[in-house]
């Protein structure tokens, strides 16, 4: 199943290119925050501020990034995007070591990378589906995921090293130089195949309303963005409260918190590479409900830890976490790229990510204000109780029935 994907070279260099990419932000996602609260003592709702900037461009500008990446070649838009996010993040130990970093400048890093990020994600979600045919398409998902979930498991563990031994913000620079490496990567793929000619652009709006009306006229991507946009504004509630809670509730450093995050990284792994054949075992609908209600009760669980043995309860619970969210990201990538033509693929994606990444800095500014009033213990438990509770929406319309087996030759998604 993989081994036939990675034969492929230009998809193999994506994938290099990607996996280097993504371990370089694992270590970012440790070290930024790590910078706020311990070197500029920002509290939760600093974090969720902070947090929120990488996110709040998508609401604001993916639909229209969308009708571009339908105009645009994809994958030199990902080129692109990858150069200016390199610059971006070497702002940070620059700064740091001219003496003027502080938290705005912060703030300014992550609101710049989140809107490349906007441009990269949605040229990148639209250029696999262009890139490997739709009968490879769920495996192809999850190789991508799985090369994720790799970098989720070695890249925390490594940040916290790295913070240890010279400090986060130039841990930083590490990102910034894993974009340099993605963008050799998509150079070395070489030449796109030829895409189908398209029609002369009947303007900004007209295309956008295209790409609406296609996702909100099917039954089963309709349900299925109402009700992410419903249920991920709570799954994002723990972002903000983890590190103060970890770093000032149970006192662990960050080569702890790190470990256990790489530890998350490798539930995530075994998630990612069996993922493929439980959507060809098991509805859509109910592959969403049930990841979500058990990532619902991990959060719980961590809210718990300080309660009894620290690493085993919040290890067990993250690595629990790690384990079924690459099952629920394969699984809506795949079934709304499956259902959707090429030419649609960008348009589609912006109006997911719009609903999506717009409840997710707003669950990490609600997660911030919760924490700052009751204290991030409470905050987790609150996120994972209305998280996992809000999941069982996914059963109550025609995902429940959508079935993610693709006949050979057949672009579209039965119901059965």
């Amino acid at each position: 199943m993989y081994a036939r994907l990675l034969r492929d070279p230009r998809f193999a260099k994506l994938l290099a290119g990607q996996s280097i990419s993504e371990l370089g932000s694992a270590v970012t996602q440790i070290a930024l925050p790590t910078i706020a609260v311990l070197v500029l003592h920002a509290g939760p709702f600093e974090l969720g501020i902070l947090i929120a900037l990488q996110r709040i461009p998508f609401p604001i500008l993916a639909l229209f990034v969308g009708v571009w990446i339908d105009r645009l070649p994809r994958r030199r838009v990902m080129i692109v995007a990858d150069v200016l996010r390199a610059a971006a993040l070497a702002a940070v130990p620059i700064s740091y070591g001219a003496g003027f970093l502080g938290l705005p400048l912060l703030y300014a890093v992550s609101l710049t990378t989140g809107v490349l990020t906007i441009f990269f994600d949605l040229a990148y979600l639209s250029y696999v589906p262009e890139l490997v045919d739709r009968e490879r398409l769920s495996d192809a998902n999850a190789t991508l995921q799985m090369s994720l979930s790799v970098a989720s498991l070695a890249g925390p563990g490594l940040g916290g090293l790295l913070i240890q031994a010279v400090g986060a913000a130039r841990a930083v620079g590490i990102d910034s130089a894993s974009f340099v490496l993605s963008f050799l990567g998509l150079v070395w793929m070489g030449p796109d195949k030829v895409r189908a000619e398209r029609r002369q652009s009947p303007g900004m709006l007209k295309e956008l309303s295209e790409g609406l009306g296609h996702v909100f006229a099917h039954p089963l991507l309709r349900t299925l963005v109402i009700t992410l946009g419903c249920v991920i504004l709570f799954g994002h509630v723990l972002e903000p409260n983890l590190y103060p809670f970890v770093y000032t509730d149970l006192h662990l450093s960050p080569a702890t918190l790190g470990w256990i995050l790489s530890a998350e990284g490798a539930g995530a792994v075994v998630g990612a590479y069996f993922s493929p054949r439980i959507m060809g075992r098991v509805s859509a609908g109910w592959i969403l409900a049930v990841t979500g209600l058990l990532s619902g009760a991990a959060f719980i669980i961590v809210s718990f830890a300080g309660a009894g043995p620290t690493i085993l309860i919040l290890g067990g619970a993250l690595i629990f976490n790690g384990l079924l969210d690459p099952i629920h990201n394969v699984t809506q990538w795949s079934l709304r790229q499956l259902l959707t033509p090429d030419h649609l693929q960008g348009r589609m994606n912006s109006i997911f990510r719009t609903v999506y990444w717009g409840a997710w800095p707003l669950g990490n500014l609600v997660g911030g204000y919760l924490g700052s009033v009751f204290g991030p213990r409470q905050s987790i438990f609150l996120g994972g109780l209305l998280f996992g509770s809000l999941s069982l929406i996914f059963l109550l319309g025609p995902l429940r029935k959508a079935s993610l087996t693709v006949p050979a030759g057949e672009p579209k998604i039965e119901t059965v």
